[in-house]
């Protein structure tokens, strides 16, 4: 992921903070959140995500609706990932031979934004959106096996995630969704313990390609519980 790419998307982040306050909400209130799914990695010794390396993931987060369209998404992300050079048949992979094996925690706050209108309405006339979120967080990945001779037992990173998805509503308090996502990394290529190592490491750990940037995916299904405002009728003290 290059510097301009990362820059841009950061800018937009922002922008769209900012631009949150021209819209008007119909109420405010708590949405909380729940995933699990397949978690997937790209990066070092996977160029693309291989269905051998799949594992599992799961999320949580804790969304309050501050206007229409827009929940300020505050979440929680776990996944196991592995990677593998010897399921790819390139000689650049059978002759370095590496792999790694990784938990990620990753903690982070952005936007959501719905497309359609969504629960405008008492009546089931705006029950399904696609939506699409972003955020800034901090993760960290602990390693569990790496063929890296000096790698480290975990690695922190600035993270931006973000993804899309859609849900749809199936009781008054539940929706029901997918969600595709993908948490990068920023300023660090060393959460999955490759890289390039110094003059004494061995050869293999020599070559790297540095557009082979890591990124770690979700793909799954959600619940997600409403917790509405009751607002209680006030009686004037009649004494």
């Amino acid at each position: 992921m290059n510097k301009e790419l990362k820059y841009f998307l950061i800018s937009c982040f922002f922008v769209t903070i900012t631009l949150i306050s021209n819209h008007k909400a119909n109420a405010q209130y708590w949405v909380l959140s729940g995933g699990v799914g397949t978690a997937f990695y790209s990066g070092d010794v996977s160029p693309v995500p291989h269905p051998s390396d799949f594992r599992v993931g799961g999320k949580f987060s804790a969304n309050y609706k501050i206007k229409n369209h827009f929940l300020w998404r505050t979440s929680l992300d776990l996944g196991w990932y592995t990677g593998n050079d010897a399921h790819y048949d390139k000689s650049f992979h059978q002759s370095r031979n590496a792999s790694f094996e990784n938990v990620m925690v990753n903690v982070a706050t952005g936007f959501e934004y719905n497309f359609l209108n969504f629960r405008e309405h008492k009546r089931k006339i705006d029950n399904f959106t696609p939506y699409f979120f972003m955020q800034l967080g901090v993760g960290a990945f602990p390693i569990l096996n790496t063929t890296t001779t000096r790698a480290d037992n975990i690695y922190y990173s600035v993270t931006l995630p973000l993804g899309i998805g859609f849900k749809k509503r199936i009781t008054y308090y539940l929706d029901f969704g997918m969600e595709f996502s993908i948490v990068k990394p920023l300023w660090n290529d060393n959460t999955d313990s490759i890289f390039r190592g110094d003059i004494t490491a061995p050869d293999r750990e020599q070559t790297v390609y540095p557009t082979w940037r890591d990124n770690y995916y979700f793909l799954g299904f959600t619940l997600s519980y409403h917790i509405f405002n009751i607002n209680c009728p006030q009686y004037k003290d009649r004494r």
